[in-house]
């Protein structure tokens, strides 16, 4: 049977040198202002995986202590990997990044490496989306950035 689960991830942005996507490390003039290593994307992965399985979020797997300071949000989704049941596969994660700046596009296939590396899956069954809020004053991203995800598995039944 398949089983759906979504991830919402938000964090500020800060001046900075780079920002952790995916995994993927983009030079850029922020950073992300987090706990971790503030990857949104990563984050609303690990959300969208913990809520297929239905193990929770990621902050009753991974509060904000000292174990968890400065944390590689990569390494956390492979500790949710671990979790997957044998017999379960992800099937599918779709996913979109609300950034204005730096551009995602010129970076989806680098993300889609790193994740595949990490999820035993394809890159082809990664889609990453990248979007900006167009100006928007009611969604005013201008110092913040996000991500969402639909990541499906199937557990074999």
């Amino acid at each position: 049977m398949n089983k759906v689960g979504i991830g919402v991830d938000f964090h500020s942005l800060i001046e900075g040198e780079y920002l952790i996507v995916g995994g993927h490390r983009i030079e850029c003039k922020f950073s992300s202002q987090a706990h971790s290593d503030g990857d949104v994307l990563t984050h609303s992965i690990i959300d969208a995986l913990l809520g297929a399985l239905n193990l929770g979020d990621i902050g009753e797997n991974f509060p904000n202590t000292s174990e968890y300071l400065n944390v590689s949000s990569i390494d956390l989704l492979k500790k949710v990997v671990q979790k997957i049941p044998e017999n379960t596969k992800i099937i599918n994660v779709d996913t979109s990044i609300v950034l204005n700046a730096p551009k995602i596009s010129p970076h989806k296939n680098a993300i889609k490496k790193s994740l595949s590396k990490v999820l035993g899956i394809s890159t082809d069954s990664i889609s990453i989306k990248g979007t900006t809020t167009n100006g928007l004053s009611f969604v005013d991203m201008s110092n913040g950035w996000g991500a969402q995800t639909i990541l499906t598995i199937n557990d074999g039944h």
